[in-house]
């Protein structure tokens, strides 16, 4: 007999092996998806940890002995029978037989009261979207102590029902856990009410961002009303594809011009409405309640800047950055054709800052159709290329400065701040 052979072809030489064969050799039978079932069985008490190692990877590997592995003292073994455990149920299909799923559940009964942080979040991990893990063991994810392992089954199983999501956000929320309930695709209106009723901002902050999510028309004037003291969640406010009008209106009572022009572009409101925003905008600002920023708040926008970026976020990003050391009025549109529209209809800008990547007109065609007309408004181009090419093209187009991404605030303020001195 070999016992170098990868393959084991009869149950006589595989036991021979289990019970006499060295480290190695038992190592690759324990590995061999071939190996007869009660032999693997046999080997996940082995004395040597890879042996038990190369069982509990083994796919292969009957539930009974899966079941001694999860009790093992060596977490690295736990660890691989989590991950194993997982993958197993993803290839099962929709629903398991009764005796497949009493032996599955006696694993994971294990695995998920495991001391270990790490074993419990593999679990977790590979079992948050299977529609076939048994129904105890997603509630108990659901309701463990550390985000790690909760956070992934609240926001993706679909074991979990609106009424049992309100319970456990309602039993003591953590932030973290009502932030991972609010990402889930499709969540109903009763969820959505309990979340806002937590106060995080955070958890009301990613709702906002859930385009999927339904929140009731309440609820949402709750939230309008915290925004109103809560500038982070201006932005994810104004990002919403569901605001009804009043509510538009309310908002150009506290967020900034930049973020109702935004808003203005994307609402097919009427000609009226969208001056009374501006309006609504423009006299907070006369009165010295609001500008465009905070560090502009006692005295009138010294510069008119537009940022073209088609990531909301990192128009974001820009326009804070330049409100945090400049008195500007910062507007932002998510592509160039966008903005060529708003010069040509007349609005002037003493700084343009434009992505080189973007949908519609990139940011070179804007450069260029704005140097063909005539106008010479500084141009800062944000870009990742550093090549000699892509650089001497922006550079004959007429770009006065780049800025390299990942963006940084020091290279925004030393770029803006020598263009707006002409010292180019």
């Amino acid at each position: 007999m070999n016992n170098t052979e990868p393959s084991i072809p009869t149950v006589e030489d595989a036991k021979e092996i289990a019970a006499h064969g060295d480290t190695q050799a038992r190592q690759r039978l324990a590995a061999n998806a071939s190996a007869p079932p009660e032999i693997l069985y046999y080997l996940a008490s082995d004395e040597s940890l890879p042996v038990r190692k190369a069982v509990a990877s083994n796919p292969a590997t009957p539930l009974q002995a899966d079941f001694i592995l999860s009790n093992d003292a060596e977490a690295s073994i736990r660890m691989d029978l989590a991950m194993k455990i997982g993958r197993r149920l993803g290839f099962e299909g929709d629903e398991l037989d009764d005796n497949l799923l009493t032996k599955v559940n006696k694993v994971l009964g294990n695995l998920i009261n495991d001391q270990m942080l790490a074993v419990r979040a593999i679990v977790a991990e590979e079992v948050k979207g299977l529609p076939n893990v048994p129904k105890g063991v997603v509630s108990k994810l659901a309701r463990d102590a550390e985000a790690a392992v909760s956070a992934p089954v609240l926001e993706h199983s679909p074991l979990l029902h609106d009424d049992e999501l309100v319970e456990i956000i309602t039993e003591g929320v953590r932030e973290e856990v009502a932030t991972a309930i609010a990402r889930r695709e499709n969540i109903g209106q009763t969820v959505s009410a309990t979340i806002s009723q937590t106060g995080s901002i955070a958890a009301i902050g990613a709702l906002l961002e859930n385009q999927t999510a339904s929140i009731p028309p309440t609820t949402m004037d709750e939230i309008t009303n915290l925004a109103k003291e809560n500038e982070t969640l201006h932005q994810p406010l104004a990002q919403r594809d569901d605001l009804p009008e009043p509510i538009l209106q309310r908002m150009a009572g506290f967020v900034g011009s930049a973020i109702v022009e935004e808003l203005l572009e994307r609402y097919p409101l009427t000609d009226v409405a969208k001056n009374g925003l501006r309006e609504a905008v423009q006299v907070r600002i006369d009165a010295g309640d609001a500008s465009t920023s905070k560090s502009a708040a006692a005295q009138p926008a010294q510069h008119r800047i537009l940022v073209v970026e088609d990531d909301s976020t990192m128009r974001m990003l820009i326009r804070q950055i330049i409100e945090s050391f400049l008195s500007a009025e910062v507007l932002v549109t998510g592509d160039g054709d966008r903005a060529l529209t708003m010069i040509q209809e007349g609005q002037q800008f003493d700084l343009i800052v434009c992505d080189w990547m973007m949908p519609v007109m990139s940011g070179i065609e804007f450069l260029r159709a704005l140097r063909d007309r005539g106008d010479d408004t500084p141009f800062a181009m944000l870009t990742s290329r550093k090549d000699v090419d892509s650089v001497v093209s922006a550079q004959n187009h007429g770009v006065d400065a780049f800025i390299t991404k990942p963006v940084t605030a020091a290279e925004i303020h030393s770029k803006l701040r020598m263009l707006l001195r002409d010292d180019r």
